[in-house]
């Protein structure tokens, strides 16, 4: 059992060396995740102070500068001995963190590291000894669990003995992988690793538990030769048979729904929009009673669905993602003064790996994996977000 599902029952247990410390917190990586996210929630909380942040870009440091007014460094050796954190905040792309969480180990600092963990399960088995040598702590921010929609529609499952039967999570959007701006269009394996660790994550945490088996295609579909997950469709099949749906779509030419999901109890159906929702519709169908309903959101919504009758669940605030950011960024730092689990742990990141890395296995070979099985021995050193070679 990993941690994310132990936490159901005993995330107040103290299980590590508590550290009373006031939290000195350095951020690595200025750019989207650092600027909007990181500081930001940053700034908001008292139980820390930003004494670092690190970037080469020079205007990304003016930026955080000016913006956040928090001491700002080129290099990240530099930022340790001089500023000397006690927790550093990894958001610098996918394939560094396993360097940068090993060497804010070694300066006795905790770590919060975006998603995806690392590269592959061999780099997060190691990244989670390490943390456990130096008698540090490892945790990701998965923040869309948090989020004020998505933690209502966990509310409503889970509620009076509520059972979650079938999920159904969906992005549609017109970017494809190769027309990805910086590092991440450089990705061979990039829709489903560093896009899709969202919603495996979701998925996840609602069914509380790792799932079976996988079984995954992912394309093109004809409209690049080369190879690309610009679709991925993936199946987890968890305990009882209860089963939960992939689908990114990176060619549509429609809305672009960033975070849908679908999650069917045995007397509700329970949905959550993300990415703002305004919306009139009106039931005269003939399998619908007639009815006029109008959906608001700016932010993104969740609501209950018996037939045509809806109760609302939550709605998203303005800037949702910086919000979630902060609140798990306080209750890490909470669980890191207790010595309890923090809501992401390294474990748990390790285990998305795991659902990644056997989708991308059954869509080359075509077979259904479980994880439990041999197969997945093989597949500890895939190295996940590949960059492409030049010549591509």
């Amino acid at each position: 059992m990993t941690p994310m599902f132990e936490s159901r029952t005993g995330a107040s247990t103290v299980r590590y060396q508590p550290d009373s410390s006031h939290f000195r917190v350095a951020v690595i990586g200025l750019g989207n995740a650092g600027h909007t996210l990181h500081l930001p929630a940053l700034a908001g909380m008292t139980s820390a102070t930003v004494v670092g942040a690190v970037d080469p870009d020079a205007s990304r440091r003016e930026r955080a500068a000016s913006t956040w007014k928090v001491p700002v460094f080129a290099e990240f050796d530099e930022m340790l001995r001089e500023a000397k954190p006690n927790i550093v905040v990894i958001g610098t792309p996918p394939d560094s963190h396993f360097d940068y969480c090993l060497r804010s180990f070694e300066a006795g600092a905790h770590v919060i590291c975006e998603k995806p963990f690392t590269s592959s399960i061999d780099e997060a088995n190691q990244v989670i000894d390490a943390a456990a040598a130096a008698n540090r702590r490892i945790a990701l921010n998965h923040e869309f669990r948090e989020m004020p929609i998505f933690r209502a529609l966990r509310d409503a499952a889970s509620r009076d003995g509520r059972d979650v039967v079938f999920a159904q999570v969906w992005q549609l959007m017109d970017l494809p992988p190769w027309a990805e701006p910086g590092w991440r269009g450089q990705m061979l394996r990039r829709t489903l690793y560093e896009a899709g660790v969202h919603l495996v994550d979701f998925l996840m945490a609602l069914f509380g538990e790792r799932p079976v088996s996988v079984t995954a295609s992912v394309s093109s579909c004809g409209v690049r030769e080369s190879e690309s997950d610009a679709v991925a469709l993936c199946t987890l099949e968890f305990s009882r048979g209860r089963l939960a749906q992939i689908i990114q779509n990176r060619l549509c030419k429609g809305e672009t729904q960033y975070f849908e999901v679908r999650a069917e109890t045995k007397d509700a159906s329970l949905r959550a929009s993300f990415g703002g929702r305004a919306r009139i519709t009106a039931g005269l169908h003939r399998s619908t009673t007639p009815h006029l309903r109008v959906d608001y959101g700016v932010s993104g919504m969740a609501w209950e669905e018996t037939g045509n009758q809806r109760r609302p669940l939550g709605r998203n605030p303005k800037e949702p993602g910086m919000i979630a950011t902060r609140n798990v960024f306080e209750r890490t730092l909470d669980a890191f003064a207790r010595g309890t689990l923090p809501p992401a742990t390294g474990e748990d990141g390790g285990d998305v790996l795991e659902v990644i890395a056997a989708a991308y296995h059954s869509a080359s070979t075509g077979r259904r994996v479980e994880l439990d099985g041999d197969e997945m021995k093989g597949l500890s050193g895939m190295h996940m977000g590949a960059l492409r070679e030049a010549t591509v």
